[in-house]
């Protein structure tokens, strides 16, 4: 696992990214991708609100391939929620999976669950130690 300043949002449609993502879906069939990178990078990929809206109505919470090289990353079960740990953990194990099936040799994804989610990156950081090797790249930018 590696540190980087990248911007999610300059990534998007150009490297593989996560994003992190709730489990909600707006009575329109679109997920509820309205706060931080997921917001961000949906601005930019319009197309995959109404992907993630899909498929976690037919498979549910979990990460997701959403299309033009992004995956959910699942850290709250709702939009009011905050980010639960054992979330972060199963999305971990489930993008490394998913990482390793598509032979994928970097992908970007932000600190999950801290920021607006509430958690503490000193509790998160072993549990992404658990599941990521160098191929994954935690950006700690900020989303505006």
């Amino acid at each position: 696992m590696l540190f980087s300043r990248d911007d999610l949002t300059e990534l998007a449609g150009k490297s593989w990214i996560a994003v992190t993502t709730n489990g909600t879906v707006k009575k329109d069939g679109t997920a509820n991708m309205g706060r931080g990178n997921a917001r961000e990078v949906a601005a930019k990929l319009p197309d995959i609100v109404s992907e993630l809206g899909r498929l976690l109505t037919e498979n549910g919470n979990s990460v997701h391939y959403l299309g033009s090289m992004v995956f959910s990353f699942p850290v709250e079960e709702t939009w009011l929620s905050y980010a639960e740990l054992r979330l972060v953990e199963r999305s971990a194990a489930q993008l490394l999976e998913q990482v390793d099936k598509r032979g994928i040799e970097r992908i970007t994804i932000p600190l999950p669950g801290c920021g607006k989610g509430g958690l503490k990156k000193a509790d998160v950081l072993p549990v992404l130690e658990k599941y990521f090797d160098d191929r994954f790249i935690i950006t700690e930018k900020e989303a505006q």
